[in-house]
């Protein structure tokens, strides 16, 4: 979401009131009233403050009636009274105000700030201004004691005001990215991973009122004829038709999602009879009944509706949906329409075990393989290009009937506890590439269940000890929703001081981004590759992602930590990502995960 069209000056001859109407408009655009603390902001307000030599610094917001501190050093509250505060004067005069005892000033020496805690003598506050022109918060710094303020200092101050900018823009493209991170672009509908956080949420709400909670997953038939007949443009007209339907036929409180390609999920809270249910479906026939018309071609929708209820069927969501699935799929095979889970006949749960049984013999029947993908120097060297720098090992498990997805057995061995002894096996295989020197270096993902293990740095340092190799040749990424466990911090610790690097895993991706990037010990930032998608296309969106990649880059420079921008499949974005500061690059583009030679 972009907050203007441009920067413009405030027209200063507007009426007053439709001025400070569109000064709180702007404001607000950026949703940053009230939020927690952030350390971007924190340490910025601290950095001025040892700066200027003052004991106290703000970065406030002046809203209607309020002055509210985003970030404060030196200052107990949280907000004061509009009309009492320094920083309502400095947004309505030009540059920094800088008042050297406001004992002596007529305008400030009645104040109770003054007069009172904290006895303010000296100030200097500058203009938070938005792109549009209007100056919604200021940066300032203060203390008890009378002082002047140089015109260097006042720009410098000037200074911090656009950094702290820069972290509020920052702010809600994060935000914003976060909101497109859950929603389908698409159809408009939640995506999968909101659409579990609201069955889940409802689930609880079950448990707390003794209720039920239906799951549906309902999928399109034969939707690839549209496809191949009409184009997949109409195919997308399609799919965004169905999803307005939906929403139609559902009630208020209900979730429609689309999980990937034509399969949308529902989720029916406070269903308490079948009747209910009944009533949901019927409309489902009804308005999906209806032709869709795709430019002058109309199409009539098959469709498959599978539905589960909690907690009769399953408590645990995993196993809730695919029991809806496993119906969704004996309905189609049925011919269409609608039917709930027969226990007898979930035929995804006999793949599961059949798979989970397979995955417990394919260590000793030599069917993992590690593949490794390139990471290479952002910066090209003259007459040599990029040089690669490090590979990542990627596992891959080759079963005599083919490969299987790691998005399909990852979860499986995770779940299932044979994460632990795959997860050392993967270890001592990349190890053991770098003694070979097949590659200088090598990064292993490591999962939150591997690190729970009481021998985890023990059976680390007996690997490195027994290959011999330089421990600095050896990265472990950790994901950074793995990393909300406080007691990974000192782990780490240990880690690093076996001298192994560790590296944030697909960044902005999980829960606690700028936190984990100032508390836990790591070496390098992997920049998720969802914020690298839409670079370098010509469009909002292509632009906003880079803007939010080089935010990032700076945040991440801030804190000493270099970072990596995964997902880099064309050359613009690899010259685009380079140019916003990214020091090294990984994708397509530079190779695609292979086995070594």
């Amino acid at each position: 979401m972009t907050l203007d069209a441009g920067p413009h000056p405030v027209d200063q001859q507007a009426d007053p009131t439709t001025a400070e109407q569109a000064r709180l408009a702007a404001l607000h655009q950026y949703a940053i009233l009230d939020t927690p603390p952030d350390v971007s902001f924190d340490r910025l307000a601290t950095l001025a403050a040892e700066v200027f030599g003052l004991p106290a610094a703000l970065i406030s917001f002046i809203d209607e009636d309020r002055q509210w501190y985003k970030a404060s050093h030196g200052v107990a509250a949280s907000e004061n009274p509009r009309h009492e505060s320094f920083c309502t004067v400095a947004i309505a005069q030009d540059g920094v105000l800088l008042i050297p005892d406001a004992a002596s000033d007529a305008r400030f020496r009645d104040y109770p700030g003054v007069t009172g805690a904290p006895h303010v003598r000296s100030y200097a506050g500058a203009p938070l201004t938005a792109p549009s022109g209007h100056k919604i918060g200021t940066f300032c710094v203060f203390g008890p004691e009378p002082r002047p303020f140089s015109p260097q200092e006042a720009q410098l101050l000037n200074t911090f005001a656009e950094m702290a900018m820069d972290a509020l823009k920052l702010h809600q493209a994060v935000r914003d990215l976060g909101q497109m991170a859950l929603t389908d672009t698409l159809t408009g509908l939640p995506n999968r991973v909101q659409f579990r956080q609201q069955l889940a949420d409802a689930c609880r709400r079950a448990d707390a009122s003794g209720g039920q909670v239906v799951a549906g997953v309902l999928d399109l038939d034969r939707f690839k004829v549209v496809n191949d007949s009409l184009g997949h443009a109409a195919g997308d007209q399609l799919l965004a038709g169905v999803a307005r339907r939906l929403r139609q036929a559902t009630r208020v409180g209900d979730t429609v999602a689309r999980l990937s390609g034509d399969e949308f999920a529902l989720v029916f809270p406070g269903v308490r009879t079948a009747t209910d249910l009944q009533v949901i479906t019927d409309r489902i026939h009804l308005l999906l009944a209806e032709p869709f018309l795709i430019g002058e071609q109309e199409v009539f929708v098959h469709w498959s509706l599978g539905l589960s209820v909690y907690p009769d069927d399953a408590r645990d969501l995993d196993a809730l949906l695919g029991h809806a699935d496993a119906a969704m799929y004996r309905v189609k095979r049925a011919g269409g329409g609608h039917s709930a889970f027969q226990p007898n006949e979930d035929e995804r749960a006999t793949v599961e075990m059949e798979r989970l049984t397979a995955l417990h013999h394919a260590l000793e029947r030599n069917e993992l393989a590690l593949y490794y993908q390139p990471v290479v120097q952002a910066r090209e060297m003259p007459a040599r290009g990029r040089l690669v720098v490090a590979h990542e090992a990627l596992l891959r498990w080759m079963r005599p009937s083919g490969m299987v997805s790691p998005l399909d057995f990852i979860p499986l061995a995770e779940s299932s506890g044979l994460i632990v002894p795959i997860g050392r096996w993967v270890l001592r295989t990349a190890v053991e590439a770098v003694r070979a020197r097949k590659v200088a270096r090598v990064s292993v993902n490591v999962s939150a269940l591997e690190l729970r293990q009481p021998d985890f740095v023990t059976h680390l340092k007996q690997v490195l000890e027994e290959s011999g190799i330089d421990p600095g040749r050896l990265f472990l990424e950790l994901t950074e929703s793995s990393m909300i466990e406080p007691r990974f911090v000192p782990l780490l610790r240990e880690v690093n001081a076996l001298g192994v690097h560790t590296a944030l895993d697909d960044f902005g991706n999980g829960y606690s981004s700028l936190t984990a990037m100032t508390s836990l010990p790591v070496q390098a930032l992997k920049i998720d590759r969802g914020f690298v998608l839409n670079v370098g296309q010509d469009t909002p969106e292509g632009a906003q992602a880079l803007e939010v990649v080089r935010g990032v880059v700076r945040l991440a420079g801030a804190f000493g930590l270099p970072t990596v921008a995964e997902g880099i499949e064309t050359p613009a974005q690899a010259r685009l990502l380079t140019e916003a500061g990214c020091v090294f690059l990984q994708g397509y583009l530079f190779g695609r995960p292979a086995p070594l030679p």
